[in-house]
């Protein structure tokens, strides 16, 4: 099995790494919300842990998540972002365990949506015209399996992107693999947003293809210490690189978690193109219901972003 898991990651990196869509100018990249995160969970580790996604709140990003779905699931992930940028971000989730053939599954689904009002328009001349608003809004559906060692996991998309009066289009797809040795640690890779994108405006535009892989490690603290409570530190390291991106991003993340009742968590992101990035965030659980929080402080807009996920199981 850890024979497919390397085959399907050289593969997969292979074709991220072929022709002209994965050396891309730093502005030809456009639907970039698409590399964003969404769950409070993943940006409290500053996008790391590939490999160690938990929840079906994850699943827009990070397709591997559906592996770690043991129950259906539904819920919204909301971020708040400073004033004077977007205005709502907001998305939807829904998966579906079920086993075929003996095999067990996972179905995703999600949808979700980012606008802006009120945007001051300027002609080439740098003088101010009338207001534009623009909006951006994608949905998607996959399909993962839920392996104890090997896990696999594929989605479909699509988006669509519209300023002012000029609208493009993205049929996209998500792929992801993970490969757990013993107990405690987990390889994982995806390859995300591939696919075709429509020209904007007349130019050519190219979709925010990105690839991320890591590792995660996890330490059962209380089981060390002689404790008989169950606390355990999850560990992660990634690398990430999206197309427009000359350098890649190397992300850290940890979360200590008690009984998957109560979860803290931190990272930090080494980002070569821009500035580099803090965050942090807690997770709490009550029976059916989870709430997920999480804040990355923005220099550049003197503020930072809010993360918020509320979800159900049933």
């Amino acid at each position: 099995m850890l024979k497919r898991f390397v085959a399907f990651a050289f593969v997969s990196a292979s074709l991220a790494l072929a022709g002209e869509h994965w050396n891309v100018d730093a502005g030809d990249v456009s639907m970039k919300f698409l590399s964003m995160q969404v769950s409070a969970r993943s940006a409290a580790l500053s996008g790391a842990g590939t490999a160690d996604a938990k929840s079906a709140s994850e699943v827009s990003r990070n397709p591997l998540a559906m592996g770690a779905v043991q129950e259906a699931e539904a819920g919204v992930n909301h971020v708040i972002f400073p004033e004077n940028t977007a205005d709502d971000f907001s998305t939807a989730y829904f998966a579906l365990p079920f086993t075929l053939f003996d095999f067990p599954l996972t179905f995703s689904a999600g949808a979700e949506y980012l606008g802006y009002d009120e945007i001051e328009g300027r002609d080439e001349e740098g003088f101010k015209t009338s207001e534009y608003s623009a909006y951006a809004w994608a949905v998607q559906a996959g399909l993962g399996n839920r392996g104890k060692a090997f896990r696999w996991a594929a989605t479909a998309r699509f988006a669509s992107q519209t300023i002012d009066d000029e609208t493009a289009i993205a049929i996209l797809g998500d792929i992801g693999g993970a490969y757990k040795l013993g107990e405690y640690f987990a390889l994982g890779a995806t390859l995300t947003n591939f696919g075709y994108m429509s020209d904007y405006d007349g130019e050519t535009e190219h979709e925010p293809m990105a690839l991320q892989a890591g590792i995660t490690g996890i330490v059962p603290v209380a089981r060390l210490l002689g404790f008989q409570s169950q606390w355990d530190l999850h560990l992660s390291a990634d690398a990430y690189r999206r197309a427009d991106m000359e350098d890649p991003e190397w992300r850290f993340g940890g979360e200590l978690n008690y009984m998957e009742t109560l979860a803290l968590r931190v990272g930090y992101a080494a980002r070569p193109d821009t500035e580099d990035g803090i965050s942090a965030g807690l997770g709490v659980t009550f029976g059916m219901i989870s709430f997920d929080y999480a804040y990355s402080p923005k220099k550049a807009f003197d503020g930072g972003y809010h993360y918020l996920t509320l979800g159900m199981r049933f």
